[in-house]
């Protein structure tokens, strides 16, 4: 009789994987701790649009609009942009926003239901100054950050926003 062979099963090596977790768990922990957090801030604004609504032939529409160079903002309104002041830069390199203000006011009086303001600013005029700008033809600047006057109606009108919608004008 011959010997019969006893089939041997192989055995199946299960690879550890434990030191490749481990390896992977430190991985991550190394790339969330180098990771830099920076918080981003968003400054909304319109894209420019043309309007299809058809105007009143006897009310002209504000049509505000600021050039802003780096050293000069030209305010602008009305269809034919005729200039109703010029800002210029003061002694320390920076606009003079208080005058800017206190223009954009006025200019508020006269046109209470007018929300929109169009920038046409200059490839040169850095980021920082356009922000500082938005920013102050956004509010009333002041003590009370609020101003009052009576309207043609005879009625007290207090306001304390001026132009929210900003649209920066694209130039093709």
């Amino acid at each position: 009789m011959g010997y019969f062979k006893r089939e041997q099963k192989k055995r199946v090596v299960k690879p550890n994987l434990i030191p490749i977790l481990d390896a992977v768990f430190i991985f991550i922990f190394f790339l969330l701790m180098s990771a830099q957090f920076v918080d981003i801030y968003e400054i909304g604004s319109d894209a420019p649009a043309i309007s299809t609504i058809e105007h009143d032939s006897d009310k002209n529409p504000l049509n505000l609009v600021l050039e802003i160079s780096r050293t000069n903002i030209t305010v602008k309104k009305g269809l034919d942009g005729r200039t109703v002041k010029r800002l210029s830069v003061l002694t320390n390199g920076e606009f003079d926003l208080e005058s800017l203000n206190s223009l954009l006011i006025n200019i508020k009086k006269d046109n209470m239901k007018e929300e929109s303001i169009i920038f046409r600013p200059s490839s040169t005029v850095p980021y920082a100054k356009l922000v500082k700008i938005m920013d102050s033809v956004r509010e009333v600047k002041g003590e009370d950050n609020e101003t009052s006057f009576k309207n043609n109606k005879g009625e007290l009108v207090v306001i304390s926003t001026l132009f929210n919608r900003v649209i920066f004008e694209t130039i093709i």
